[in-house]
């Protein structure tokens, strides 16, 4: 089989501008959860869901995507678990969705080149479109997460390393 490993380059894990960084992190449990959240929340002692550009702490948090689907962050699920459980469909995550740290003063800039949301306005879900991509975006411990397609970081690296944000000669880290 032809080798075309040269063809693709690899993202950088890090960007670094100007009072902005940008980082993927490792691996966190994940599950999508419709149907019963209040039950599956309540089950798993998970605070209610948080919209977009909540605050969350600590290691096990919810995020309200839609009126009845969030995404539970830190409950690990086996994926032959899964399915209909108590009044839920479960569908373990953590291989499909990356969590991106953005930190430093200028993350709401890059916030506001990614997407047309004001986020001055409530939102009654976490979920957007950031560069394109549907995403979840919240804060946690004082620095924005965004979720989204583990598939597409090499595109929201790009992404990121194009904006005027990044464009110091030491944008790649690692």
């Amino acid at each position: 089989m032809l080798d075309r490993s040269d063809f693709w380059t690899t993202p950088p894990e890090a960007l670094a501008g100007e009072d902005i960084s940008v980082r993927l992190l490792p691996p966190v449990p994940q599950i999508m959860v419709s149907g019963n959240l209040d039950g599956f929340a309540a089950a798993n002692g998970l605070p209610p869901p948080v919209d977009l550009l909540a605050q969350v702490t600590g290691p096990r948090y919810a995020l309200r995507l839609a009126r009845n689907r969030m995404l539970a962050v830190g409950i690990d699920l086996d994926p032959a678990a899964g399915g209909w459980v108590d009044g839920a469909a479960l569908t373990p995550m953590t291989g499909a969705l990356a969590m991106v740290e953005i930190a430093g003063e200028n993350a709401m800039a890059l916030v506001a080149r990614g997407t047309a949301v004001d986020p001055r306005q409530p939102s009654a879900s976490a979920a957007l479109m950031f560069a394109g991509v549907t995403s979840v975006l919240y804060r946690h411990d004082g620095v924005l997460r965004l979720h989204l397609d583990r598939g597409l970081i090499p595109y929201l690296m790009d992404w990121c390393a194009a904006s005027d944000l990044f464009r110091t000669p030491t944008a790649a880290i690692g």
